[in-house]
């Protein structure tokens, strides 16, 4: 029976009986074939975890500093007048996330009276919807009898959200003593991750109206008639409660607000650490990967380059029926694309069973959506793809081989 290449010596049915001799080739061969196929995992499995590594612990890193509020919090030092336009115009700037002006500091504390006991000097700050502290879902104060309180401070008071409690402020009017209590419903408990010490968020009026009154003036609106009564200017805010839009824009934001002249303070430590982790385990990465990659390409090519060499008089006897030269390139960039991708099935086995058992090891220490080692699904194609890709360059310097082979071969050694 006439070999199919000779009956329809089209180069599309040559390529693709040249691809089925290749596989048949690497299945006869197969302890050669598992061979290079183990040398290639034992290469890329290494690179999968270190780089799920990477991923994972700046991944993890990254996403709780992006859900901890404070660590965009620009927390301001500065007490003195601000003008109420630059204010307006610093809120209308792309990286600023929240910002609602505030009262003097030693206007912002309110004294608290519970059910379980009383809390002095607790600070006060202002609030406003898109506050970062309170989570979506939780309702924000507006009026001056709400409040919102950290967690820490609802559970010294003994309330829970829907409760009220009493508060008071104090100050010296006319060289007596007076003290002004009013009550307060709490709206919402904050989250403890969010913040840990004693804390009350209320609307930025009820401020207004505490420093007022302290201030020496009658506040109406709080219960207090004793005060100054004529027109109540109020004075320009001293601080701003300032959140930056995202972990990037923080450090640009206070670098400018310091330039001008207000002293402000950041976690930009805490973010500088992830930054210098993350670039330390890239480099890492690439050095391995480069020296681990170098190796596993070269001898991938040696291991194909051998192989057409022992197969020099079948191939040349392939030439004489008919196939051409360059079909026969094929030959070496099929079965390194076999061992390759039977290399990246062994290599992603064992990367899957190793991130297993590392996220297992410290799963104490992680949150429930949290991973020490992880590969996202983009990464783990490029991976692949990027594998692939080589393993058809490494067939080269077979393919070179293949294209050295002399028809006349076949007949010598035949």
């Amino acid at each position: 029976m006439a070999d199919p290449l000779v009956r329809s010596p089209t180069l599309g049915r040559q390529l693709r009986c040249t691809a089925a001799w290749a596989w048949h080739d690497c299945r006869f061969e197969w302890r050669v074939t598992l061979c290079l196929a183990l040398a290639v995992a034992a290469v890329l499995a290494p690179l999968l975890v270190l780089f799920g590594l990477k991923s994972g612990i700046v991944g993890t890193l990254t996403e709780r500093l992006q859900s901890d509020p404070r660590a965009r919090e620009i927390v301001w030092k500065f007490n003195g007048p601000l003008d109420a336009a630059w204010v307006d115009a610093l809120a209308q700037r792309p990286e600023v996330g929240f910002l609602v002006p505030s009262t003097r500091s030693l206007a912002a504390t309110v004294d608290l009276q519970g059910p379980n006991e009383a809390l002095q000097d607790i600070d006060l700050l202002p609030t406003a919807p898109g506050d970062p502290l309170l989570g979506s879902g939780q309702p924000v104060p507006i009026g001056f009898g709400e409040a919102a309180l950290s967690h820490e401070a609802a559970r010294r008071l003994g309330v829970q959200a829907g409760d009220t409690i009493q508060a008071a402020i104090a100050r010296v009017y006319r060289q007596q003593r007076q003290t002004l209590r009013f009550p307060l419903r709490v709206v919402a408990v904050l989250e403890e991750s969010v913040f840990a010490g004693k804390l009350v968020l209320a609307p930025l009026g009820l401020l207004e109206a505490c420093e007022a009154y302290r201030d020496g003036f009658a506040v109406p609106e709080l219960g207090a008639i004793d005060g100054a009564t004529g027109p109540r200017a109020r004075p320009p805010h001293a601080r701003l409660r300032l959140y930056a839009r995202t972990l990037d824009d923080v450090r640009g934001l206070a670098q400018e607000l310091s330039a001008a002249g207000f002293e402000v303070t950041t976690r930009s430590r805490d973010i500088e650490l992830v930054e210098q982790i993350d670039h330390a385990l890239s480099f890492l990465f690439r050095l391995i990967a480069a020296v681990g990659v170098t190796g596993c390409l070269l001898s991938l090519a040696a291991s194909l380059w051998a192989n057409v060499i022992r197969k020099r008089r079948e191939l040349a006897l392939l030439r004489l029926i008919g196939v051409r030269e360059r079909v026969l390139t094929v030959f070496p960039a099929v079965q390194s694309l076999l061992i390759a991708s039977g290399g990246l099935l062994l290599a992603f086995g064992i990367y899957a069973v190793s991130a297993e058992l590392i996220n297992r090891t410290f799963q104490i220490d992680l949150g429930r959506d949290e991973f020490v080692c992880r590969l996202a699904l983009r990464d783990g194609f490029l991976a692949a793809l990027l594998t692939l890709l080589l393993a058809v360059a490494a067939s080269i310097i077979g393919a070179i081989a293949v294209a050295r082979v002399d028809p006349a071969d076949g007949l010598r050694e035949g």
